[in-house]
């Protein structure tokens, strides 16, 4: 139970922002499927937070508001 417990702690101070905090270059290198379509994505494409990075892009540069929530 206990090695349970220390791995939810874990993961959860390992991934976890506040508002404000830049996000780390290989947290933006993670790769996603789009699930919605949208800024130039369609469903099941490849996406990654780089892509909107002006750094890792090629100069055009983004301001990024991620809102998640739940309803459970």
């Amino acid at each position: 139970m206990n090695k349970i417990l220390y791995t939810i702690l874990f993961f959860t101070l390992s991934f976890s922002y506040s508002v404000g905090d830049l996000i780390s270059i290989s947290d933006q290198n993670l790769t996603k499927q789009t699930c919605y379509p949208g800024n130039g994505y369609e469903v099941g494409d490849d996406w990654k937070l780089a892509d909107w990075n002006g750094d890792l892009n090629g100069g055009h540069y983004n301001v990024i508001f991620i809102d998640m929530s739940a309803t459970w």
